[in-house]
């Protein structure tokens, strides 16, 4: 039974909690190219750097967290700061909850009141669950890189897809942080949607 639930902004005291869903991806799953398991600080150090600009939301079922997701710069070129990279994790004890619907639904809304107008996640395929979740939220494939990356002793596909967060401006507002809206009543009012969306 779920009787609490949450979703909030990460904190570096997150890491041991958010290493321990990471962790197994790494080991057993191609679902990540990452070949060793980060330290602790490692992981502090990523949560520090992405939270200084993006959102990095993590999804709490009675006080422990059962997964989370969180967005980081799409390059590093200037043009492209309106684009931005997506990232979800969910415990494998947490799936088919709505959790991973209800952390995208609100990390989609919250780039877009920051002024975001990309998305763009990269999915090791095959891998049909992740292809049709992203698909449900309007992703769309945009190509194949072939062969990309190699793990536990074969080379892999990558398909990548994008979605278009907002209409695109043609004199675009700088985004703004995510601490910058974070004590928004729009802020709260997306949590609140999408804390709705986790199922019982």
């Amino acid at each position: 039974m779920l009787n609490d639930k949450k979703i909030r902004l990460a904190t570096e005291d997150d890491s041991d909690s958010l290493l321990e869903i990471y962790a197994p991806y790494i080991t057993n799953t191609t679902y990540t190219f990452e070949y060793d398991i980060p330290t602790i600080m490692e992981f502090k150090e990523r949560i520090a750097k992405i939270r200084k600009y993006y959102p990095w939301l993590v999804c709490e079922i009675n006080k422990r967290i059962a997964g989370y997701a969180y967005a980081s710069r799409f390059r590093e070129r200037e043009a492209y700061k309106w684009s931005v990279s997506l990232s979800i994790y969910i415990n494998q004890d947490h799936h088919r909850r709505g959790i991973g619907r209800a952390l995208y639904f609100a990390l989609i809304e919250l780039l877009r009141l920051q002024g975001f107008y990309n998305a763009y996640v990269a999915v090791t395929v095959p891998n049909i669950k992740s292809e049709r979740f992203h698909e449900a939220f309007g992703f769309k494939e945009v190509g194949v890189y072939h062969k990309a990356g190699y793990k536990f002793g074969s080379w892999h596909d990558v398909k990548c897809y994008e979605l278009k967060i907002q209409e695109h401006s043609l004199s675009p507002i700088e985004p703004r942080t995510i601490d910058e809206i974070s004590n928004t009543g729009e802020f709260r009012v997306i949590i609140e949607k999408a804390e709705q969306m986790i199922r019982e």
